[in-house]
């Protein structure tokens, strides 16, 4: 019987002792834990020092497994046994062994072996064992064993030619090929070794067909800069440079990996096949092109290279963003942009705002369904990011953005935010630039048809408003020098809204601004100024450089024709009005108030510049004004109270106005000239409150006559253009008559009710009036009856008959028109005078004057309908008795501003019997408790007649019905007794 397993081939397992701690090293070596690998490698490497002195066989050994590890894709194995391999072949092969017979060449020739694949194998595998062999290369150069004098030559060439082997045969892993010999160029230059060794690496290059890849492109360039005496491989390039200008269409071609087309005139040689892979990360070849662009030529032999401008336009733009790219190189363009835009001098970020870029740019950024968007919006945030760190590149963006390359209303096309958000970061630097680009925009809006550049100039408009916006914040230090800028937006405003160039020069629109362009361009002006205006720095000088720039124009006409009509005396008022400015800017920095009278007659002068017919009246009365409160000693005693009056009424008038700027601009010349305010200038302002929220109400204070008999039509509107985002921009303020906050919706129901009441009956009314005017012929019957013919003379009495009707109509729907809009008026006038009085508070509070608000405030707190003012009057009764504490109450002078403030006592208590809101109630009692201290301070014997006033309330509570007054009168009247007890005893 023969013995067993006879028949079998393979190889009997011999008996060996295992080691532990080895096996460990080696699993430790592949966990993808930095510490732990290093670690384990470490420990393996430590036993192969040259003190430790390996036999070959353990040499052999663990570099065989060391290679077998590179080919294995388990956790990290790769990086960790890479190396441990780098640093055992350095300790191994770094000095001579002389009882060793075990070579370097061995060594390669194991790592060779090892790292080969066989037709038998799976795919996986297959890809297993071409790693395995990159990162030994990787790890053999790295090693630098091979630049030792003792290593023969030819073992570079031989791992060179590996290399290049494996990326010519696996374009797929062809960029890490090419990374490894790119990085070892750099590590021969610092070695300083002998230029054969970079020789022999192009010759290789050129003989695998991979020069004209990417790869090559970046390990040519590096060879020429690190070793520029070398001997380079002839007829690659032109003067052996890949960027020479001759080569941009290949340069093009190459670097996007299509496959480069041979030059003119030569067969298709040194060229790569495209790798048929994409990366969403960019190629490495790109820093080594970009980063040589970049610099300017300074080397005679390298004055045909091409720029960077060139590079990108011919590469990127007319490459990768080329209508027929697809969007995976788009995608890679976007990145190039982006790359450049984070890490790239201003001179090159300035370029990279190309056209086929640009275009591919606001078509991506437009739907957000596109492939690129969400790329798209990275490249829009990267540009706002730049800006934010570097301000002045704001104006190589915008200019990028909106320029020849870009799109005028890129926010609009692409419906973001994106200039707009640049124009706020841009710093005075940037600005310089940005704003005459602005200027030439708007001149020349890109566009011959007129609704286009309407939109157009809208937009950049917007976008100087922005600017002011931003800037109008400003600090004492940036004050100075952006005021030069901010003068310079305003004089474009100045330019395009009140005066037409006819000409057919340079300097002429073109297409000519309509007149509702105009208009909206003087609304610019007015919202720049109420955003300046709230800046003391500005506040005085902006508006005055603006009417004054206005009269200078339209004396030199250097912008063309001033549109705005005035007569010869409204022009002696104005050049009156500009004598007394001069003045005052004289006299602004010594003498308190000057500033908010400059900026007064600033306004009002712009008010007669834009048309209002009370302008004349107004700057006559702050003539009369200046002449009393700022004249020479004697007027200014004299007649002092009217000039007081009249500049309260002038503030009235602009308050009235529903804009911004009026209300924030009579609050700064109120604030200043609170204190001279007299009984009668308070008058006028508490009146106001007094006054009905209605179409009488309105005609009583503004002395309206009924415009009922007017004929139709008179007063139509210009036609103006469309323009969705107007209101955002109009420094217009509207307050809605039904109040604000959840607490008005009742009232907003109970309104709506009355509207569809009225609406009803007018319906009916008219459906009457209508049946009697046609009588038998009426729509809704049957028409059987009708058939009969009907003369011309019937026929015109039915059309006479019809006109009246539906005019009574026009006239009724105008009348109701007339109502909503009065109470909206007088909502808004009630507003504004309730921040007037807010300021007079805080100014004036310690003056007994002061207190005559009380009870003009506790009467419009109970009787007006929307809630909003209601509140808003108890608010400013709330901020005065909150001032009013300790040495800062009112002080009364004389017996009679005593007896005076026991009646306004009990006219207050009167006030509060009356039933009312809640919010009522307590203004009722911060009113009457004010009122006591006040008393009180003056005489602490006043608190028993105060005790007897709140007994007669308490009283007439207890016995009247009429008298409604809240249980809260009294227990805040309890406990103000309580806290004031021990100081009245």
């Amino acid at each position: 019987m023969g013995p067993p397993f006879a028949g079998s081939k393979k190889r009997r397992r011999e008996p060996h002792n295992v080691d532990v701690k080895l096996v460990e090293l080696y699993e430790d070596l592949a966990s993808e834990k930095d510490d732990i690998r290093l670690k384990a490698a470490q420990a393996l490497v430590s036993q192969f020092t040259p003190d430790q002195n390996p036999a070959d066989e353990q040499i052999k050994k663990v570099l065989s497994r060391l290679f077998r590890g590179l080919c294995s894709s388990r956790k990290a194995a790769r990086i960790g046994f890479s190396i441990a391999l780098t640093e055992i072949l350095t300790q191994v092969f770094s000095s001579p062994r002389e009882t060793s017979r075990f070579t370097f060449s061995d060594a390669l020739n194991l790592w060779e072996s090892q790292s080969s694949s066989y037709g038998s194998e799976s795919g996986q595998e297959q890809r297993d064992h071409l790693f395995g062999r990159l990162f030994g290369a990787e790890a053999i150069i790295k090693s630098s064993v091979l630049f030792q004098p003792t290593v023969p030559f030819e073992q570079w060439t031989q791992v060179v030619d590996l290399v290049f082997e494996l990326a010519q045969k696996k374009p797929w892993i062809r960029e890490e090929c090419g990374w490894i010999i790119y990085q070892c160029v750099y590590d021969l230059a610092a070695r300083q070794m002998e230029p054969k060794y970079i020789q022999s690496a192009l010759e290789q290059l050129c003989v695998r067909d991979l020069a004209r890849s990417p790869e090559g492109v970046a390990i040519w360039l590096a060879a020429k800069d690190m070793f520029p005496n070398a001997t380079f491989p002839s007829k690659v390039w032109k003067h052996d440079d890949p960027l020479d200008t001759k080569e941009r269409s290949i340069m093009s071609k190459i670097m996007k990996e299509s496959g480069a087309a041979a030059s003119d005139g030569e067969t298709k040689v040194n060229t790569a096949k495209s790798s048929g892979v994409w990366n969403n990360k960019l190629h490495f070849a790109w820093d080594a092109v970009l980063s040589r662009t970049s610099v300017e030529a300074k080397d005679k032999s390298k004055k045909s290279r091409m720029t960077f401008a060139d590079f990108w336009t011919e590469v990127v733009d007319n490459g990768l963003f080329a209508a027929a790219s697809s969007d995976e190189r788009k995608y890679w363009g976007f990145l190039l942009f982006n790359r450049i835009l984070n890490d790239g001098a201003p001179q090159q970020a300035s370029q990279i705002f190309t056209k086929n870029l640009m275009r591919c740019l606001t078509n991506q950024l437009a739907v957000e369904d596109r492939y690129l968007h969400r790329m798209a919006v990275k490249v829009a945030k990267a540009i706002q990011t730049r800006v934010s760190k570097e301000p002045e590149f704001a104006a190589a963006a915008i200019r990028g953005l909106m320029g020849t390359s870009g799109t005028l209303n890129f926010d609009q096309a692409t419906k973001t935010k994106t200039v707009e958000k640049i124009v706020a970061e841009a710093n005075f630097e940037a600005l310089e630039e940005i704003v005459p680009f602005f200027e030439q925009l708007i001149q020349n809006p890109s566009t011959t048809e007129e609704k286009t550049a309407a939109s157009n100039r809208q937009f950049v408009a917007g976008l100087l408003l922005t600017i002011v916006r931003s800037k109008a914040s400003a600090n004492e230090d940036d004050a100075e020098d952006l005021q030069a800028s901010l003068e310079q937006i305003l004089s474009i405003f100045v330019r395009f809204a009140y005066f037409m160039d006819t000409g057919k020069g340079s300097t002429a629109p073109e297409p000519p601004l309509s007149s509702a362009t105009q208009e909206l361009l003087r609304n610019r002006i007015n919202s720049c100024l109420n955003s300046l205006i709230s800046n003391q720095k500005f506040a005085a000088t902006l508006p005055y450089a603006v009417v004054k720039q206005i009269r200078d124009a339209a004396k030199s006409g250097e912008f063309g024709k001033f549109i705005i009509a005035i007569d010869e005396k409204l022009s002696e008022s104005v050049k009156a009005a500009f004598k007394s400015l001069k003045k005052l800017s004289s006299r602004e920095k010594k003498e308190k108030g000057m500033a908010a009278f400059k900026l007064l007659y600033s306004m009002t002068i712009m008010q007669v510049y834009n048309g209002d017919a009370d302008a004349v009246s107004m700057l006559d009365e702050l003539e009369f004004c200046y002449t009393k409160f700022l004249g020479d000693k004697e007027t200014k005693t004299e007649d002092a109270g009217d000039a007081s009056d009249a500049l309260v009424e002038i503030l009235l008038s602009f308050a009235s106005k529903q804009s911004q700027l009026f209300r924030r601009m009579s609050e700064q010349v109120f604030g200043a000239f609170a204190n001279q305010i007299t009984e009668n200038g308070l008058e006028s302002l508490t009146s106001i409150l007094e006054a009905k929220e209605s179409l009488a109400g309105q005609q009583e204070m503004f002395e309206e006559q009924d415009d009922e008999g007017e004929e139709e039509g008179e007063g139509d509107d210009e036609e103006m253009m469309d323009v969705d985002e107007d209101e955002l921009d109009s420094d217009v303020e509207v307050v809605e008559a039904g109040g604000s906050g959840s607490g008005s919706d009742s009232d907003d129901d109970e309104e709506e009710e009355e509207d569809n009441e009225e609406d009803a009956q007018e319906v009916a009314a008219f459906e009457a009036k209508l049946a009697a005017a046609l009588g038998s012929h009426r729509a809704d019957e049957d028409e059987s009856d009708s058939d009969a013919d009907m003369n011309d003379d019937e026929m015109d009495e039915l059309d006479d008959k019809l006109v009246q009707v539906f005019r009574a109509r026009r006239q009724e729907t105008s009348h109701r028109k007339d109502k909503k809009d009065a109470r909206e008026n007088m909502v808004n006038f009630k507003n504004r005078v309730l921040d007037l009085l807010e300021i007079f508070v805080k100014k004036s509070h310690t003056r007994p004057l002061a207190l005559d608000i009380l009870l003009p405030l506790l009467r419009l707190s109970r009787r007006t309908s929307v809630k909003q003012i209601a509140t808003k009057a108890n608010g400013v009764l709330r901020e005065y008795t909150k001032v009013c504490k300790g040495n800062s109450l009112p002080k009364i002078e004389d017996d009679a501003q005593a007896e005076a403030l026991w009646e306004l006592l009990r006219s207050v208590h009167k006030e509060a019997s009356h039933s009312g809101p809640m919010g009522h109630a307590t203004a009722c009692s911060q009113a009457s408790l004010l009122v006591t201290k006040v008393l009180v301070a003056h005489d602490k014997d006043a608190i028993a007649g105060v005790v007897d006033v709140y007994a007669a309330t308490r009283k007439d509570q207890l016995m009247s019905t009429k008298c409604h007054v809240q249980p809260s009168f009294f227990s805040e009247w309890n406990n103000w007794c309580v806290s004031a007890s021990k100081q009245l005893k």
